[in-house]
């Protein structure tokens, strides 16, 4: 356990110096942030899938080409986003996320065998109609990979991301609120941390003082840090100042 905890301090340096400046440093968006703490396990702005659609009966597909869809549904009559291209870039797998599982080339996760991390109320059930996404984007380092899904809403619906990691073979669901796969960082022994993130003051939601941001490694019981995050527009969780606890 010692040299666990060295190492999560050697790995959790480089951002420590960044965030300790952050704390008379506006952000206005959660991704810069999560990236300036460093040991960030994806990286760069990842893949932009799209959503082609049979008309009768009617199926729908995030992919990162039309390729799996056709192969998937050959006699049907699909409706195809003109940028999609037929294979995805060369050295880069299939991907395809159909509502009730992920596929990456020949591996695929079922969303009823994942992993939740989420508290119980934000927890990701056994299928997703992918019309209900209004963006997904994906992630690739080594065998890990990460889908962000922003779903189809209004009013704060944006402060509730999906975020589905693959690591070590196993699918995780992490917690919504600012959720992105940025914040994942990488952690001793092949793991990951990812943040928890629950807003400060009495009226929660619907008036929020800051966020208190804990991150976890994946048993969900191993604290890695605490970051507090405060908004200096109260109400308004997209202006903030952070500092490590």
């Amino acid at each position: 356990m010692r040299k666990l905890n060295r190492s999560l301090g050697i790995l959790l340096g480089v951002g420590l110096s960044v965030v300790a400046q952050a704390a008379a440093v506006k952000f206005t968006d959660y991704r810069t942030f999560y990236q300036s703490l460093g040991a960030n396990l994806f990286a760069g702005p990842g893949t932009e899938l799209a959503m082609p659609c049979t008309d009768s009966p009617r199926h729908c597909l995030w992919v990162n080409a039309t390729r799996p869809a056709y192969e998937r549904y050959d006699h049907a009559l699909w409706t195809v986003p003109g940028e999609l291209p037929l294979k995805p870039v060369k050295g880069t797998p299939e991907i395809v996320f159909d509502g009730e599982a992920l596929s990456i080339g020949k591996q695929r996760w079922l969303l009823r065998d994942v992993i939740n991390l989420a508290p119980p109320a934000w927890r990701v059930g056994d299928s997703i109609d992918p019309e209900n996404l209004a963006l997904v984007r994906a992630w690739r380092q080594g065998t890990s990979a990460c889908l962000e899904m922003q779903y189809v809403s209004s009013g704060r619906g944006d402060r509730y991301t999906q975020v589905l990691l693959v690591h070590g073979q196993h699918l995780y669901a992490l917690p919504r609120l600012f959720a992105s796969c940025a914040a994942i960082r990488k952690a001793p022994q092949n793991q990951f941390s990812y943040p928890d993130n629950s807003y400060l003051g009495p009226e929660q939601e619907n008036n929020p003082l800051g966020l208190q941001m804990d991150y976890w490694l994946p048993d969900g019981k191993t604290p890695v840090a605490r970051y507090l995050l405060h908004f200096p527009n109260q109400g308004d969780p997209f202006v903030f100042e952070a500092e490590r606890q």
